[in-house]
């Protein structure tokens, strides 16, 4: 991908994140002029308007039939007219037209980019956004994610207003990164108990995962008192879930959440929203079809429910209260992702930990032990400290 293109997207993903156009500009050195032209054109055309248009002259494959290609045309019209909210939130791309061609019978079945071309062909919408990281870095950590509830993410859109009102209203988003399970809610301006409330409900619905990853808002790990232990890493611990935190600043670390927000944003924020309940409502239709009718094709072409069916997921029961007591600090384990800063530093809950200027610029993994407070700091596997931790607090172990 060219850095140009990688330039208009994160221009895409700031605009639909809620950042004002003059900070956009001044972020990415462009001018307004820019900015509108790729905005106009990726309003208009969707993601294949960011890219540069080709002058070359379109050779269609002839192998093709001229009755297929009617086809995917018109099963890509028919996706796209919106009558309902189960409607608004369905998919239209390549996936979604190759399955319904195997539902109605064809065979052998196009590839999803011979599909993508007859629509580009066409005059159709091509695949949907995708975000794509700022930064490549070959030590940043990666963890092979094979089935679900093995690594989830959580996230926070917001503020936005409905019409007529000043209230701050937010969207709490959680996401499987495996099988793309959604649980979304509308709430007002968070606190900690909200955010505790949400994640308990998550884990009702979409089951405990090995590891939820966050960033380091203060909702989530950022903490007044250097050395103390939110309680949403101490709800965490007690219900044995490794708590992960992405690298300072780097959002898009968590891709699978960011991508889904990009597209919750450019579908629901599109209509009028009246009121809280109006809101509720169309999150309920979206999650709906996000688990019964979107088709993934690294699942098999199978959607989220599909993969899900069957499964002996751990959940939490629903007469689960804990996170309204006093919470203790139980035994676990705790991740942090950071990237060692300039003069070798990295901070974690506060606290400053200072690392030999050669590891500057590289990620490490720093994970907490509860049991002994102790953290080890890892480069690619490879441990290079273990220092103590100053825990701030009771830890009624």
């Amino acid at each position: 991908m060219s850095a140009e293109l990688s330039l208009r997207q994160r221009a895409m993903r700031l605009r639909l994140a809620g950042w004002a156009v003059t900070l956009i500009c001044m972020t990415l050195s462009r001018s307004r002029e820019w900015f509108y032209k790729w905005w106009d054109r990726y309003q208009a055309e969707g993601a294949s308007g960011l890219r540069d248009r080709s002058h070359a002259p379109n050779h269609s494959q002839r192998v093709m039939s001229d009755e297929l290609r009617q086809t995917i045309v018109q099963v890509r019209d028919r996706l796209v007219r919106r009558h309902g909210p189960r409607e608004r939130y369905r998919l239209a791309g390549a996936p979604t037209i190759r399955h319904e061609l195997e539902c109605v019978g064809y065979h052998p079945l196009p590839s999803l980019r011979t599909i993508e071309r007859v629509l580009q062909a066409a005059g159709r919408t091509s695949p949907g956004f995708r975000t794509q990281p700022q930064v490549a870095s070959s030590d940043y950590p990666r963890w092979a994610v094979k089935r679900s509830n093995q690594r989830h993410q959580m996230d926070l859109i917001g503020p936005r207003y409905l019409k007529g009102s000043r209230r701050q209203w937010f969207f709490l988003v959680y996401r499987d990164v495996y099988d793309q399970a959604v649980y979304v809610e509308f709430q007002p301006k968070p606190k900690m108990e909200t955010i505790l409330a949400f994640v308990v409900r998550a884990w009702q619905q979409v089951g405990l995962p090995e590891a939820l990853q966050v960033d380091n808002g203060e909702l989530f790990g950022l903490t007044t008192h250097p050395g103390s232990i939110s309680r949403l890493i101490r709800l965490a611990l007690l219900v044995g879930v490794q708590l992960t935190f992405i690298p300072e600043g780097e959002p898009w670390r968590n891709g699978s959440v960011e991508h889904f927000n990009g597209w919750l944003q450019e579908r629901l924020l599109a209509i009028r929203l009246h009121s809280p309940s109006h809101v509720r409502r169309e999150l309920a239709a979206l999650m709906a079809t996000c688990a019964n009718e979107h088709i993934h094709p690294q699942l098999g072409f199978q959607t989220t429910q599909q993969v899900r069916r069957g499964l002996a997921l751990r959940k939490l029961p629903y007469n689960f209260n804990a996170h309204r007591q006093p919470l203790p600090v139980a035994i676990g384990r705790v991740v942090f992702i950071r990237r060692v800063r300039p003069s070798g530093r990295i901070t974690l809950l506060g606290v400053k930990f200072q690392l030999a200027k050669r590891w500057a610029h590289h990620y490490v993994v720093a994970t907490l032990f509860t049991r002994t407070m102790t953290v080890k700091i890892y480069h690619q596997r490879r441990l290079l400290y273990q220092v103590e931790f100053p825990f701030i607090g009771k830890r009624n172990l």
